[in-house]
């Protein structure tokens, strides 16, 4: 396997967890931090470096080539500049992913991103892409999954798109497996809790009451701190999490509320698991990055449980 856009190693980590034998050969990584976590969790490995400069004759042969590419020209949240070949747009590195899959051919493809890819603004290029991989052979797959269904505490839908070289059947996505977790079973005891993680010493204003709805989400009328900030939603731990995103850290990181304890952002550990790292992973990069850097890597990464049921499935499957 090569993962593109590597990140924390995601993609391998889902591997080893469910289980299949599998030589991650490279990765292509610019960012410090990500790359310092992915050596903590699984080693040091070949990194070819910056996608658009990617030097083929150094690049090894593989059967997997993974590509979560930048989302940030995607995302609802961000300023929708797109991801069209040529724009110069972060999201644009997608099709520098071209020439190593031209190279190599491998035989296996796999790609997230945000469910807005195939929304109405960037649908269209996004079946451009699917085109070109037509064209060097490979049928592809792709559907919508939420982290929810899967077996995690947190809404967070994003798209996968599977493409196989010369399947020897369609491939098929894995069937949800129930909205089994809650919040409240990532959840550390409140002992292990730093006390700068509570925010009951700040000057709260409620102007509605609390009122929780069927999903668990608490709705707070205009929770108001000192200053300038608010929060609009704070989260009970008897419900899901929002999507975690790479802002998360300061006072942007989900806020959880009970009648006994009030309320508190969640810890960094707790973001990891919400992404189905488990703790002997966080152990490993805990003290070595800043928690700043912790939640904004676990907000960057894939989540494992999604990632984990499609390698069963396209490992398992005779595909």
């Amino acid at each position: 396997m090569i993962e593109l856009f590597a990140g924390i190693g995601s993609q391998t980590q889902a591997l080893k967890n469910a289980g299949i034998e599998h030589e991650s050969v490279a990765i292509a990584e610019i960012d410090k931090y990500a790359l310092q976590a992915y050596e903590l969790l699984h080693g040091s490995i070949l990194n070819l470096g910056d996608i658009s400069t990617i030097d083929l004759n150094t690049a090894p042969d593989c059967n997997l080539i993974t590509y979560s590419f930048p989302c940030q020209d995607l995302s609802v949240a961000g300023a929708q500049l797109g991801a069209e070949e040529g724009s110069g747009t972060r999201s644009s590195l997608l099709w520098e992913c071209k020439k190593l899959i031209e190279a190599k051919k491998p035989r296996f493809l796999l790609m997230e991103n945000v469910k807005n890819l195939v929304g109405a603004t960037h649908k269209a290029n996004f079946e451009k892409w699917l085109a070109y991989l037509s064209s060097l052979g490979y049928s592809n797959y792709w559907k919508v999954l939420n982290a929810v269904d899967y077996g995690a505490p947190q809404s967070r839908e994003r798209v996968f798109c599977v493409s196989i070289l010369n399947p020897l059947k369609d491939f098929s996505f894995p069937a949800p497996t129930g909205r089994t977790m809650k919040i409240r079973d990532i959840l550390d005891s409140k002992d292990k809790v730093p006390a700068n993680m509570y925010m009951n010493d700040r000057p709260f204003i409620f102007r509605e009451n609390i009122t929780e709805s069927d999903n668990g989400l608490i709705h707070v009328g205009n929770l108001s701190m000192a200053g300038n900030e608010s929060i609009k939603r704070v989260y009970s731990p008897d419900g899901v999490c929002p999507t975690l995103t790479t802002m998360t850290g300061g006072h942007r990181q989900p806020k959880i509320w009970t009648k006994e304890d009030g309320v508190r952002k969640l810890t960094p550990r707790e973001c990891w698991r919400l992404m189905g790292f488990s703790n002997e992973n966080f152990d490993k990069v805990e003290g070595k990055l800043s928690n700043t850097q912790l939640y904004k890597q676990a907000g960057n990464t894939i989540c494992l449980p999604c990632l984990e049921a499609i390698f069963k499935e396209l490992f398992n499957g005779q595909y």
